[in-house]
C-alpha cells in the first residue's frame, strides 16, 4: 500500500517535468511588425500582438506628435518608458511622466499626444487589440 501511495504521489512530478522539457523545446520569441503611422507627424509603432483579446505595441514618438480625438472600443493601458505623455479629455488635461503608467478606459474621448521636449516612448496594452473598425476619430470633445 505505501509504494502505491508513493507511486501516485511521484506521477504528477513526472508528467510535470516532461511537459517542462516539452515547454523548452518551443520557440517564445514574438517578431514585431514595424508600423509607420502618418499623422501631424510621423511616429512608429512596434506591434508584438499575438490574439485578438490582447494587443501589445511599443510606440516611438517624435516631439509635436499628436492623434486625432477619438474614441476606441478598447482599453488602453501603458507605460511611459521616456518623454510625457500627454492625455486631453473634455474634463481636461493631464500628463504622464516617464516611469508611470496610464489607463484609458474604453469608450472614452481623449487626444493622446507627446506632450514633452523629447522623443516618446511607451509601453501599450490594448484590451482587446488594436481594431480600426473599433476606433471613431472627433472633430470636438
Amino acid at each position: 500500500m505505501r509504494k502505491i501511495l508513493l507511486l501516485l504521489l511521484f506521477i504528477p512530478l513526472l508528467s510535470f517535468s516532461q511537459e517542462a522539457k516539452e515547454i523548452d523545446k518551443q520557440d517564445h520569441s514574438i517578431v514585431p511588425k514595424k508600423i509607420v503611422i502618418q499623422d501631424n507627424v510621423e511616429r512608429m509603432i512596434i506591434d508584438y500582438t499575438q490574439s485578438e483579446e490582447l494587443g501589445l505595441f511599443k510606440m516611438l514618438a517624435p516631439v509635436g506628435w499628436t492623434e486625432p480625438i477619438i474614441e476606441a472600443q478598447f482599453e488602453i493601458r501603458g507605460i511611459v518608458l521616456k518623454g510625457v505623455l500627454g492625455l486631453q479629455f473634455k474634463e481636461g488635461l493631464k500628463t504622464i511622466e516617464s516611469g508611470n503608467g496610464f489607463v484609458i478606459p474604453k469608450h472614452t474621448r481623449v487626444r493622446i499626444f507627446n506632450a514633452g521636449q523629447v522623443e516618446l516612448i511607451l509601453i501599450e496594452v490594448l484590451r482587446p487589440a488594436y481594431n480600426k473598425e473599433f476606433v471613431q476619430k472627433f472633430s470636438s470633445f
